[in-house]
């Protein structure tokens, strides 16, 4: 672990003993309540936000890129778009597929789309209980308890109450940076995860650019486990890119995926999103400019962290990145929010919490609020 200065329990290493002193039962009790309360309060705001056009939007936990994610589930991926627009091509391995695989597994046993929903909420407090874990050991219990309350509260965290893949990323991102201190055998795990979370989303190549960071700055074991993941995150990418390019018979298939969505996308729309202000794009980009000052925070405790919330949010600015869903691709850099934890002490972090909440309900609203709904 890293050596930093300010912090609240007296310094890195007794803030490390502190954590792992902590009570087995605390450690789990606090982020799963935690939360459980903040995906009751989500999954309430999106039902109410629904309510009006409950018949246009009949299973609102399955709208947006939820119903991509069930319709690769069960049908697979096609090599054309779903759109005759010769401007746009919606292409279904826009999608990565750890998060379908896992629904058609669970559709063994049932073919009830809610059960994705319910083990999307389930892998969120896995990913808490996880991420808790991880930034007691890195930053303090007081700063994991105020992160995992600002994650679980934030305004764009009611996706993690759909059947979305980022509760699944989550919980796969805490337990790569877990495995990073684990030693021997166990230490492989890292290497899974990173292949695993690679597998699930883009941002797998946030987890890659920290291990890169590890390998240059660790030694011994933690050294090779850092050069592992480098290289099972990267052998999943070009495994993914070598599967579109043949269901699409074009070596850059790729390129068509989550690029070839929008007519423009990425920081170009950022740019024109500034140009036109309104209530929801400043609202967008206010959260996303939070999260970078806290990545920067996160930063100067933890490198390995820093780096992996930057290019977290970094991955947001690339083709194929939307303003509408900005928030979302942000809430995956978890570090942000132990480093806003952390400079907020706990009244300040209680305040943002309280916050949060009742920006999510905008945030619900103009996702699932008809006329002009827009995906989170």
């Amino acid at each position: 672990m890293e050596q930093g200065q300010g912090n609240d329990d007296g310094g890195p290493e007794r803030t490390r003993r502190l954590a792992l002193a902590t009570p087995a039962w605390r450690a789990l009790l606090t982020p799963a309540l935690i939360a459980l309360l903040s995906r009751v309060y989500s999954s309430v705001l999106i039902i109410l936000a629904d309510a009006p056009s409950r018949a246009t939007i009949p299973t609102p936990f399955t709208w947006w890129d939820a119903g991509w994610y069930l319709e690769v589930a069960t049908h697979g991926y096609h090599p054309t778009s779903f759109t005759s627009a010769t401007t746009v091509g919606r292409y279904d391995f826009a999608f990565f597929p750890l998060w379908p695989g896992l629904m058609r597994a669970a559709a063994v046993l049932t073919a009830d789309p809610l059960v994705p929903v319910l083990l999307a909420n389930l892998l969120f407090m896995i990913a808490a209980v996880l991420l808790w874990r991880l930034l007691a050991d890195r930053f303090g219990t007081a700063v994991a308890t105020g992160a995992v309350a600002l994650l679980a509260f934030s305004p764009p965290s009611f996706a993690f109450s759909m059947a979305y893949s980022e509760p699944l990323f989550l919980a796969l991102a805490a337990a790569y940076f877990l495995g990073r201190s684990a030693a021997g055998r166990r230490a492989l795990g890292a290497p899974l995860a990173a292949a695993l979370a690679m597998a699930a989303r883009i941002d797998g190549a946030a987890i890659v650019a920290s291990a890169a960071l590890g390998a240059v700055r660790r030694r011994g074991v933690e050294r090779r486990t850092a050069i592992l993941a480098v290289l099972a995150g990267c052998a999943v990418f070009a495994a993914w890119w070598l599967f579109i390019a043949l269901l699409v018979h074009d070596p850059l298939g790729f390129l068509r995926a989550s690029p070839s969505w929008y007519r423009t996308a990425g920081w170009e729309q950022y740019v024109s999103a500034l140009r036109h202000p309104s209530i929801r794009n400043d609202g967008r980009l206010g959260f996303a400019a939070l999260m970078v000052v806290g990545s920067l925070l996160a930063l100067r405790r933890d490198g390995e962290l820093g780096v992996y919330a930057l290019a977290a949010l970094a991955i947001g600015l690339l083709p194929g990145g939307v303003i509408y869903s900005l928030p979302r691709y942000a809430v995956i850099a978890f570090p942000a929010y132990a480093g806003l934890s952390g400079a907020l002490g706990r009244r300040g972090t209680i305040a943002l919490v309280v916050a949060f909440a009742l920006a999510q309900w905008l945030f619900v609203s103009w996702a699932f609020a008809l006329p002009g709904a827009q995906p989170p």
